[in-house]
């Protein structure tokens, strides 16, 4: 279950996230920061509300 999430958690988590933010970089800037600042509150959450239901 945390494999599948970790793509949520940093920017380089995900070969994905990477192209994305690529793309949108005409659009927007993503810093690493900023993209661990809503990562990593999301990635607790799933991850306790997955052990929540698994237990």
């Amino acid at each position: 279950m945390s494999s599948t999430l970790a793509g949520n958690l940093t920017l380089l988590g995900s070969v994905a996230n990477l192209i994305v933010a690529q793309r949108a970089r005409a659009e927007v800037e993503i810093s690493f920061r900023e993209y661990a600042r809503a990562g990593v509150p999301l990635t607790v959450l799933t991850l306790a509300a997955g052990v929540w239901m698994l237990s």
